[in-house]
């Protein structure tokens, strides 16, 4: 009977999966604690290391208030974790820097580094109490605030701060902190005056909330008055600059919204504040909701063919109720007009969506005004192509800093460079010539020749600065991608790296890296890193086999099957595996992932001045003739792939060479 029952523990240790089910459990218990731990001791760690940093200062501010008052310090009471009164340290004085005693709250504990806001008593007394909210230590800095800086606040404070309790790790603190100093000096929503209405070149816009515009739409629906609705940022408004028609055109809309985190410093150069950032891309889904509420229907003109019917059926998906009447492509030309107009007044709906671009959707709306009757028009630019899943649209967390618009920069590059990184400034510079009397709606008339003269000498110099920021917005995202391919390399294949390494030694005597000069942009010497693939005595037997050179030109020295490389060489050469160690060499900057191979000084005293133009750019780890056969083609070949490369180089041809490159080293065709 004993020998044929097993015991207990015997069972458990013959059949784990109890045994891990309970721990992981007794792990999913302790996970708060455990994260609870972490964030106290960055807590603390930053609260030390912030009192080290700013002493002088601290010590400085403390004496000034002693000066004044008479003390050092000023205690306020807030409602902290668990509903419990806590008492929070300020230094004593009107003068700036009175949060510099904020390191004092976090190491005591009364506060963390983000979450919540601190309520008052009076506010604690006069609502309800959150539970969730004071299940956790307030923080100095509110993901309430991150969304209240950028303008896109449109939940209550205690939504977002509810999201943010439920959705918190041990690195939230530090992500609330830096987005919400990011913030406040690109939107910066401060006590500067809020008016009902904001005016860039003679261009009205409300300065509103999202919950008063969406009550506008479905007013304008109920009381079937038609009306038209325009979202305008930086480029619109330029654009509205040059073009009086466009410009007529949204000064005759009945309402216009401000979009994009260029209208907020616009206004901040007026010295007023946005109540919030009212993209129609943030909108439909709220419009969406509210329109199945309320029993409107819509219809989508726009995008490509497909596209505006993807986004209807998403939408229909996500809100039970919604009824989109009908969608159309915007891809029809004059004669095809009337005919779709007819399709958007029998479909009966009450809110029409045109996304054509602007200004081509709010001249089309105003141009057919009159024939169309749907009681609210509205464009809303490439929104269809985000809610149909065909453009990904930025992380919240980049939204939440106000850099969308660098996220579109390296989404759509060519397309959308010159919309940010011309059109922006020179928005900013209009605004503010204009806040000070001198700005001028639209283009000045031709008057003089001399006045004619400076138009085209300012044209040129537009031109020259345009181009300018391009390269320099080109090379800055070429940068980007190398650092972050090269520092995402060298992490993931630091065990093949290491394995390699031990290879090579264990083979043959000498050191695992080969340095070997090699010739970089503009000519400047770098030391370039390989995996050693040959014998210790490679260089010297070179001179004696020059003879046998395989590569035609006599400028590249490559054999086939050469006896100086080792037999763990070969292979890593095949593999290009001796390659890897360049990672280290694009991180440094001296060379990029893509772009021609870096010479030998040897090879570079044979090059004739037009194979010199190799030399313009950073040498690569890859690049077109890489992909195309590698060393079985001949040398002509190689420089002339490389000058197409330099010449139609962009950061969509980089990806798509670094994509390429991974079956041709799997195939290893050229490679010896």
């Amino acid at each position: 009977m004993t020998g044929s029952t097993d015991s207990p523990t015997t069972y458990a240790l013959d059949n784990p999966k109890p045994l891990r089910r309970k721990l992981r459990a007794r792990l999913h218990r302790l996970r708060p604690r455990l994260q609870g731990a972490a964030a106290r001791t960055l807590d603390v760690t930053l609260a030390v290391a912030l009192l080290t940093f700013l002493a002088p200062l601290i010590l400085v501010r403390g004496m000034l208030g002693w000066a004044a008052t008479g003390r050092l310090l000023a205690r306020v009471h807030r409602i902290g974790l668990d509903g419990k009164q806590i008492e929070l340290w300020l230094f004593a004085g009107d003068i700036p820097g009175r949060g510099l005693a904020t390191p004092f709250n976090l190491i005591r504990g009364e506060l963390s580094l983000a979450g919540p806001r601190p309520e008052t008593v009076q506010e604690a007394a006069s609502s309800v109490p959150d539970p969730v909210r004071r299940s956790v230590s307030p923080g100095v800095f509110s993901p309430y605030e991150v969304r209240r800086n950028i303008g896109l606040d449109w939940e209550s404070e205690g939504e977002i701060e509810r999201d943010f309790v439920y959705a918190q790790r041990p690195l939230s603190g530090v992500a609330v902190a830096t987005r919400t100093l990011v913030g406040r000096v690109l939107g910066g929503q401060s006590d500067r005056p809020c008016p009902d209405e904001v005016i860039f070149f003679g261009i009205s816009i409300r300065n509103t909330t999202m919950d008063e515009s969406l009550d506008w739409i479905m007013t304008k629906v109920k009381t079937q008055d038609p009306s038209m609705l325009a979202f305008v940022n930086p480029d619109c408004l330029n654009s509205a600059w040059e073009n009086k028609i466009y410009r007529a055109v949204l000064q005759g809309a009945a309402r216009v919204l401000p979009d994009g985190i260029g209208v907020h410093l616009g206004c901040r150069i007026q010295g007023t504040r946005l109540a919030a950032n009212l993209n129609g891309t943030d909108m439909f889904p709220r419009l969406c909701k509210r329109a199945a509420e309320d029993g409107a229907s819509l219809f989508l003109l726009g995008a490509r063919p497909g596209i505006a019917a993807a986004a209807a059926e998403n939408m229909e998906k996500q809100i039970p109720g919604l009824r989109i009447a009908g969608t159309h492509h915007g891809y029809f030309d004059e004669q095809e007009t009337a005919k779709v107009i007819a399709e958007i007044n029998s479909s009966g709906a009450d809110i029409l969506l045109v996304a054509m671009g602007a200004p081509r959707q709010e001249l089309w709306l105003a141009q057919h005004a009159d024939e169309l009757t749907a009681y609210v028009r509205m464009g809303v630019g490439g929104l269809f192509d985000f809610y149909s899943g065909r453009v990904q649209r930025a992380p919240v967390w980049v939204r939440e800093i106000g850099m969308e618009w660098v996220w579109r920069i390296l989404m759509e590059p060519r397309r959308m460079w010159r919309r940010y990184v011309v059109g922006n400034p020179v928005f900013l510079s209009r605004v503010w010539r204009e806040s000070r009397g001198r700005g001028r709606q639209g283009r000045s008339p031709v008057g003089s020749s001399r006045r004619l003269q400076a138009a085209r000498r300012g044209k040129a110099s537009l031109k020259r600065i345009s181009w300018r920021a391009a390269l320099a917005a080109g090379a800055t995202c070429k940068r980007g991608l190398d650092l972050a391919g090269a520092a995402a390399g060298l992490l993931l294949l630091s065990p093949i790296l290491a394995l390699v390494a031990t290879a090579v030694r264990f083979e043959s005597p000498g050191p695992v890296l080969f340095r070997q000069q090699r010739v970089g942009l503009g000519g400047l010497p770098f030391m370039m890193l390989k995996f050693r693939s040959m014998y210790m005595d490679a260089e010297a037997r070179r001179e004696a086999m020059m003879e046998k050179n395989e590569m035609q030109g006599g400028v590249l020295f490559k054999i086939k099957d050469d006896p100086r490389i080792t037999r763990v060489g070969r292979f890593i050469r095949k593999a290009s595996i001796d390659e890897l160690p360049q990672l280290w060499n694009v991180f440094r900057g001296d060379m990029s992932l893509v772009g021609p191979r870096p010479p030998l000084p040897s090879e570079v005293a044979d090059y004739d001045l037009a194979d010199r133009r190799r030399l313009h750019v950073k040498p690569g780890i890859t690049c077109i003739w890489q992909v195309s056969g590698r060393s079985d083609i001949p040398f002509e070949r190689q420089v002339a792939l490389d000058l197409d490369y330099i010449y139609s180089q962009s950061l969509k041809t980089d990806i798509k060479l670094l994509l390429r490159t991974v079956p041709a080293v799997i195939l290893g065709r050229g490679a010896y």
